[in-house]
């Protein structure tokens, strides 16, 4: 799948929402493109160089845009899937492309689960239940976001420490390190040192 890319220095992951505003005619025409085709674009993180595209990005799509009062394009965005890029192209515009490879999004991992199922320990359960809760306590800061995530979203813990990695300050190599990974096991580590 070739897919027109958005680097950026902020991470945004599967089912995470953002807001970009959009000013460079290369990226007026990724936005042009991506509602005609429907495929959506890539959004990759930037090393902390500023300067790399870090090898992994998210397929996303615009789910709303408008004209904002600066009257510049603001876009509505969703992450979809996560991908590994196989090689990258340059427009004449400077518009990057990738063939990418889409790849399997961390597996769930419901913090309560039915009555009658175990297998993690309570206190582990208990740091899962406090990262939930800090973290919809933060977005309801932000309604907005809020908005578009439902109550049943902060009972996985894998989800909850995509949207921690979307929002903490902690370097790109770091962030890249724990999408890396096959489940949210390193994110939740992370996460678990930084809040307390």
């Amino acid at each position: 799948m070739i897919i027109p890319l958005f680097p950026l220095s902020i991470c945004l992951l599967p089912q995470g929402y953002t807001q970009l505003r959009i000013f460079e005619p290369r990226y007026k025409r990724l936005v042009s493109e991506s509602l005609k085709s429907g495929v959506g674009f890539g959004l990759c993180m930037l090393a902390d160089d500023k300067k790399t595209i870090l090898p992994m990005g998210t397929l996303t799509q615009i789910i709303d845009f408008e004209t904002l009062e600066d009257g510049l394009l603001g876009i509505s965005v969703q992450g979809q899937k996560t991908f590994i890029i196989d090689n990258v192209s340059v427009d004449s515009d400077g518009l990057k492309r990738a063939d990418v490879s889409l790849i399997d999004c961390w597996p769930r991992d419901i913090i309560e689960p039915q009555t009658g199922q175990t297998g993690v320990s309570t206190d582990a359960r208990r740091k899962d239940k406090a990262l939930s809760h800090t973290l919809k306590q933060i977005l309801q800061q932000y309604p907005q976001h809020l908005a578009h995530y439902s109550e049943e979203n902060f009972n996985d813990i894998a989800w909850v420490c995509q949207r921690w990695l979307e929002i903490i300050p902690l370097s790109s190599k770091e962030k890249y390190q724990c999408i890396n990974s096959h489940d949210h096991q390193l994110a939740k580590s992370f996460l678990a040192d930084i809040i307390k």
